[in-house]
């Protein structure tokens, strides 16, 4: 079949044969991290089908998805792990790392092998985000300048990316997050009142 002529030409990810890549063009710079938020393209194909049964590439700014809570597919979780910002490739997953023995009606099939082509746009680390979030505010007071820092550089990274994508609301909250947590505006403060030499 096509997909079992395809296949042998791919790299197996995992060793179980599950999920396959092929590299169609390379990207830049570091894997994407565990817990990052990417913008991706993406295609889904099932066997014999010329056209995809699912895609985004016609959205000009896809949103971002934070994995382990927005991406569905757990072959293109672990496909993107492998992947560097601008990067574009090709993933087979068989039915566990995709939609199972179900399928997913009407779209795909019960058992059905797919083929995911992916390009990542880009990628966020989220990671000191959502655990300084995730902390209550006495927490949150205690948490050293350098990566309380680096918490609103990424946040103020997600407000930007959306602010240029023209999603002005969320890009607002984004902003609002970071203005409305008072240890960082004292920090901030005290930064820009010290004189370096």
């Amino acid at each position: 079949s096509p997909y079992q002529r395809l296949a042998r030409q791919m790299q197996d990810i995992l060793g179980d044969g599950g999920v396959l890549k092929e590299v169609i063009r390379e990207g830049e710079g570091p894997l994407v991290p565990e817990n990052a938020s990417v913008a991706i393209h993406y295609s889904g194909y099932l066997e014999y089908a010329d056209r995809p049964f699912d895609t985004n590439c016609y959205v000009k700014f896809p949103r971002l998805m934070k994995l382990g809570k927005d991406v569905t597919l757990w072959g293109l979780e672990v496909g993107l792990l492998t992947m560097k910002k601008g990067e574009f490739s090709r993933f087979l997953f068989l039915p566990r790392y995709a939609y199972g023995r179900m399928g997913c009606p009407p779209l795909t099939p019960p058992s059905a092998t797919v083929l995911f082509e992916v390009q990542l746009i880009d990628f966020l680390d989220s990671a000191e985000v959502d655990d300084f979030f995730s902390r209550t505010p006495d927490e949150q007071s205690e948490v050293p300048l350098p990566r309380l820092l680096k918490v609103v550089d990424t946040e103020r990274g997600f407000g930007n990316r959306l602010f240029n994508q023209r999603h002005y609301e969320d890009a607002k909250d984004r902003y609002k997050q970071v203005q409305s947590k008072n240890r960082m505006n004292v920090e901030i403060k005290k930064m820009q009142g010290m004189q370096f030499c």
